[in-house]
């Protein structure tokens, strides 16, 4: 169980305010609380599950749970990290059917799917030479996890700390599934790299 933290967020000081508003059920105070955070919470979303529609799925749901339990959100902790950990949560739980739908997919009996799904990725890797795309859609590939605390503290830039708040890991879990996550792409960009420089 973590501690909460901080009162506020960076930037945002009238956030314990609006959620006064908010629970006192004033207009326009929860729309303008989800104005002012669902750009984050859609990037936190695609950046794991990268499909648009999955990703506002995630936006829409972790709102409603945001309006459902706003009354027990604890004002001295960070709001961002408890919307973090909502969102996380949400996340999580789509990867890992998109994960078990992937596997069902790609079972033995349908390997022309398979192969048909690794040319594809094969030519997305030689089309998209953008480094940043390349780290993304390995991150993909990583166990939902490493790929959760590898978003959470590369892509999105927060802490060791507030990725081991949302995600509720210590800290040393934190640094162990993001070395083996780190370890992963690298390898991996180094393995395209190689493949890239036999083809030109």
């Amino acid at each position: 169980m973590h501690t909460p933290q901080q009162t506020d967020d960076p930037g945002t000081p009238h956030v314990p305010e609006l959620i006064g508003r908010c629970l006192r059920n004033e207009g326009g105070a929860f729309r303008q609380l989800v104005e002012e955070h669902q750009r984050y919470v859609f990037s936190l979303a695609f950046r794991v599950l990268r499909d648009e529609d999955d990703a506002r799925d995630v936006v829409q749901e972790t709102f409603i749970r945001v309006w459902k339990n706003l009354h027990a959100y604890d004002m001295r902790a960070k709001f961002t990290t408890w919307l973090y950990t909502i969102t996380v949560n949400l996340t999580s739980d789509m990867l890992k059917s998109k994960t078990r739908r992937r596997r069902w997919l790609l079972a033995p009996e349908t390997a022309e799917s398979q192969n048909s799904a690794a040319t594809m990725e094969e030519e997305m890797n030689i089309v998209n030479r953008d480094l940043a795309a390349k780290i993304k859609e390995l991150a993909g590939s990583l166990p939902p996890k490493q790929q959760l605390v590898f978003v959470l503290r590369d892509l999105q830039d927060l802490t060791v700390n507030e990725v081991a708040q949302i995600l509720s890991m210590s800290t040393n879990t934190v640094k162990t599934n993001l070395c083996y996550a780190r370890k992963f792409i690298r390898a991996h960009m180094q393995e395209l790299e190689g493949m890239e420089g036999r083809r030109s």
